[in-house]
């Protein structure tokens, strides 16, 4: 039995209606509350206990009926336990049910500058500084700007009302309800209407100097796209994406938006990517806004994903909510299946569902192999543990298995499950057993037998595989056990049901069965053709798994990937299960180089060059560290490889070039930079000089450019790129510039850029932009650490809170470059001595990289050397 929650409140009094007042003062930095709760209670009670924390609790009330004419009984003392982040009001007498309709409550807060509960945002009008408040409450940091019930299934309905400055525009989930100029005072009164049922963290407030576009969707509903002072008409194509999307998911589930109105606003300050509050979702301003001239189509793409991400939570979080954050993975994990539907309908030619194998899936696969992972479905008690869990796991890994199970059940099935699932739990909240109830009832397949054991447990299966075939006849003889990322034995008990298919030479279809024991053997209708037939465990890499291949079977494989029989998916899968296997020690690092070759039968997938390039980089930071002949012949592999894809695509955009062809072009580039192309670097620093006299630059090639101005660059290009991103206003520019200035490797540069992240300059939003990007250039990697730990007592205090996982972004990036036991005693020492909650995991999981990394390293560097050395004479020849 699961032991309770000690952190939650009692169920005995329960809210049903806030009306709320907020006044933000702008010059101070402070707000002044008052709340009304209406409450239900069924049992006598002397206090109330509700979240609340850093709130000063100036008035207490009792209240059965108004506050005017009503009954009142005034708190005796109101105390607070820290530890619980919660506010105990005592009323001295025991009060019958019914005595107290409703809890009056006034209070004073801190509009703080963590980019959590209630907080303050600066923007330029006309080039002077202005301010502006918002809110960021999940997971639980609604009890920061107003007492309440901070629970995701303690759902009630929100009035509320703003008293803001006159010019100012205020926005909340709900449409103005009315509007009143507070003579003398400066200020006006913004009253809204009341919201449906919903939990404390999807209650928004926005207040600043803001302007908009608008349209209403085929369906009527209102959309805005807010943004600060100038930077409105950058929002048209967030707001075409909304137009498209809203309906789309009303059409797919069945099921309508339910507000009048869905506002998106672009904060200048933001922690996370965006956040879906109802009916008023906030973004970084790189996640909703694109510059018609200075915007990359990498930066359309990322705009689009995450504003479909965010509409798809409208009806996966907070339509139907999670009953605990145990859940977390039902608003997370099929937002991060949906949006991509969402994109993928709208944006066909963009292949979205290849790139979601080469990001999402694979993510999934990298995170979930340590041993310091964690289940979906995860037990979670305090603020710190919930904020951990918003990761790889549940984003990715949860999506992953979303669609292992559609695949399973048929899209059908899923989205008729699906639309039951929505329709039973509306306005309420679920857990993961009753998603598995409605796609069971509709599929009539064993949807929690199969699923539990993806989502109860951490860890997933890898099939090995051997050819039992004998008379003529195909048998494949499959052995599962979880993989792990060090190699290491797993324990005998990890079991799991996995949908697993076949495909095969001379298959017309694949085979597809559930494998539900240890060993399993699976017969092929092949009849005399076993013995030179190839086979490719999980066609379409649709399920959550890895397959390690006998000796026999690899090589069949590896002989087919030459051949258009393999699409591109199938190769990113074996091209990743084989750079997996080598660094568990299972496979030679060699094998799975050689591997990268036959990526030359895919020149034009931009998919298979970005996960090629994610392993030449990782080997080039495992094995060549401190190895200048290694690195050098690492470089002319890889140089060997991008080169012939340049040569044909050159360096200029066609009029044919799909939006595909255009991110290729940039990933090209990018490497050839980074594995030493002369004419390459010569180039970027040509366009980056001429760039800087005239301003004449496509943005699809800014950011390799800048970052080849910087590797290959000094003090002038420093000075040059500093001015760049203070002159600009559009964010995303100044994003490129932050990563542009990790790639110098001048000691004396790189402390400058160090001591930039932490000015005045540099949101602190995108500080870890800096200090996790040095993580990747081998030269800047350690003085960067040592510049983390010099400066950690500072980075606590600015990200503490519910900021703290960028406290783990910086940790996880600065570190888990590292391939040396000296560097893996230091951050050892240093994570001993300075625990932070809200970090654990992370910690643990940058150490067991760095296990790792020294393993790899140290067991196949020969390996590495010896094949380069012996394949370098069919390397092209380059400058």
């Amino acid at each position: 039995m699961t032991k309770p929650n000690p952190f939650l409140l009692s169920r005995d009094i329960e809210p049903l209606r806030y009306s709320i007042e907020l006044e933000p003062d702008l010059n101070h930095f402070t707000f002044h509350g008052k709340e009304t709760i209406r409450i239900r209670t069924d049992k006598p009670f002397s206090k109330i206990e509700l979240h609340a924390i850093e709130l000063n609790i100036t008035q207490a009330i009792g209240l059965r009926g108004d506050l005017e004419t009503g009954s009142k009984y005034y708190a005796k003392c109101v105390s607070f336990n820290d530890k619980r982040e919660t506010v105990i009001i005592d009323f001295g007498v025991m009060i019958k049910p019914g005595q107290i309709s409703s809890l009056y409550l006034e209070f004073d807060g801190i509009l703080n500058d963590k980019m959590h509960g209630f907080y303050r945002t600066s923007y330029e009008v006309d080039g002077v500084k202005r301010w502006g408040a918002a809110t960021q409450f999940e997971a639980t940091d609604a009890r920061r700007a107003f007492p309440c019930w901070d629970e995701p299934d303690r759902k009630a309905e929100f009035e509320i009302a703003l008293r803001v400055p006159q010019h100012l525009t205020a926005l909340s989930n709900m449409p103005i309800l009315e509007e009143e100029v507070l003579s003398g005072t400066g200020l006006k009164c913004v009253v809204y209407d009341v919201t449906p049922k919903m939990p404390t963290y999807l209650v928004a407030v926005v207040i600043a100097d803001l302007e908009y576009l608008e349209a209403w969707d085929k369906n009527g509903v209102l959309v805005r796209v807010y943004t600060t002072p100038g930077k409105r008409e950058q929002g048209q194509f967030a707001l075409d994406v909304a137009l498209h999307t809203l309906p789309y998911f009303t059409d797919w589930f069945g099921v309508p938006y339910c507000l009048p109105k869905c506002d998106m606003v672009a904060l200048p300050d933001f922690a996370a990517g965006a956040m879906e509050n109802w009916g008023l979702v906030t973004y970084r301003e790189t996640a909703l806004l694109v510059d018609p001239v200075n915007s990359s189509a990498a930066a359309r793409q990322r705009v689009a994903e995450v504003v479909d991400h965010e509409l798809a939570h409208q009806w996966f979080g907070n339509l139907v909510t999670m009953k605990w954050w145990t859940d977390l993975w039902l608003n997370e994990g099929f937002a991060s299946y949906m949006g991509p539907k969402a994109v993928a309908h709208q944006f066909p030619k963009w292949k979205v569902w290849n790139q979601y194998i080469a990001n999402e899936y694979l993510s999934a696969l990298h995170a979930d192999a340590l041993k310091n992972t964690h289940p979906i479905e995860i037990e979670v008690e305090d603020p710190c543990e919930i904020r951990e869990i918003f990761d790889t796991i549940t984003y990715s890994k949860g999506s992953v298995v979303n669609r292992m199970l559609e695949h399973y059940l048929t899209e059908e099935k899923f989205r008729e499950g699906l639309g039951v699932y929505l329709k039973r739990y509306e306005f309420g909240n679920a857990r993961t057993e009753d998603l598995w109830s409605a796609l069971e009832e509709v599929s009539g397949k064993p949807v929690k037998a199969i699923m539990a054991s993806f989502t109860k447990q951490g860890g997933y299966p890898i099939l090995s595989v051997e050819d039992k075939s004998k008379n003529g006849k195909m048998v494949l003889s499959l052995v599962q056990k979880r993989f792990l990322f060090d190699g290491s034995a797993p324990k005998a008990n990890e079991k799991w049901n996995i949908p697993i298919g076949v495909t095969a030479a001379g298959l017309k279809e694949p085979y597809f069965s559930v494998m539900k024991t240890s060993r399993e053997s699976v017969s092929l209708p092949l009849n005399g053709r076993s013995g030179k037939s190839w086979i490719k465990i999980n066609p379409g890499q649709s399920g959550f798994y890895r397959t390690s291949y006998s000796a026999k079977l690899f090589d069949r494989l590896t002989q087919a990937l030459n051949s258009p029989a393999i699409s591109s998916i199938d190769y990113l899968g074996i091209l990743d299960d084989a750079f997996a296997l080598t660094r568990a020690g299972h496979l030679r690092t060699s094998r799975g180089l050689a591997l990268l070759e036959s990526a030359k039968c895919h020149a034009a997938d931009y998919n298979v060059w970005a996960t090629a390039s994610g392993v030449l980089a990782q080997t080039e930071t495992i094995f060549c560290e401190g190895n200048k002949a290694l690195s050098d012949r690492l470089s002319a592999f890889a140089r060997s490889l991008f080169w012939p894809i340049l040569a044909k695509m050159g360096w200029t955009k066609k009029p044919k070039d799909s939006h595909l062809d255009i991110l290729l072009r940039s990933l090209v580039i990018g490497n050839l930079g980074f594995f030493g192309d002369s004419r390459v670097i010569e180039e970027a620093k040509k366009r980056f000089a001429n760039f800087v006299k005239t301003g004449n630059l496509d943005p699809d090639l800014r950011g390799v450019v800048y970052s080849q101005a910087a590797r290959y660059g000094g003090p002038r290009e420093f000075k040059e790129l500093v001015a760049l991103y203070k002159k600009s206003q559009l964010q995303e520019e100044k994003v490129r510039v932050l990563r542009a200035l990790t790639r110098f490797r001048d000691t004396d540069i790189i402390k400058q850029v160090l001591d930039f992240s932490l000015s005045e300059d540099v949101r602190s939003q995108d500080t870890y932009v800096l200090l996790a990007g040095f993580g990747s250039n081998p030269v800047a990697r350690k003085t960067a650490w040592h510049f983390v730990k010099s400066n950690w007592e500072m980075l606590v205090s600015r990200y503490s809170g519910g900021g703290v996982s960028m406290l783990g972004r910086i940790l996880e990036g600065s570190t888990t470059g590292f391939a040396s036991p000296d560097a893996l005693a230091d951050v050892k020492k240093f994570f001993k001595s300075n625990p932070i909650p809200g970090t654990e995991r992370t910690m643990k999981q940058s150490l067991e990289i760095i296990q790792s990394n020294i393993a790899w390293s140290r067991r196949d560097r020969e390996d590495v050397s010896r094949w380069l050395e012996f394949s370098k004479k069919k390397f092209l020849v380059l400058r």
